[in-house]
């Protein structure tokens, strides 16, 4: 067997172990949507003194110039 066709061959057993570690893993019906809402409920929680704090002023301005450039093409 030549080294191309052994590193193939243990590339192929590789990948079969790994799926087949993922199968023993696979999530319980509801499991993942339940951790989805875990987790978005976390990062809202971890997040929401950055959400609350107003928008620098140098930001508000670039955000108003392109919504009137916006409104602009929209009118040609």
């Amino acid at each position: 067997m030549s080294d191309r066709e052994r590193n193939q061959s243990e590339i192929e057993h590789s990948k079969l172990r790994a799926s087949e570690v993922g199968a023993e893993r696979a999530p319980v019906a509801g499991v993942a949507a339940e951790a989805q809402r875990r987790i978005g409920r976390d990062l809202r929680l971890l997040y929401a003194g950055v959400l609350n704090q107003p928008l620098p002023e140098r930001l508000t301005r670039l955000v108003d110039e392109l919504a009137v450039q916006d409104r602009s093409k929209e009118g040609s």
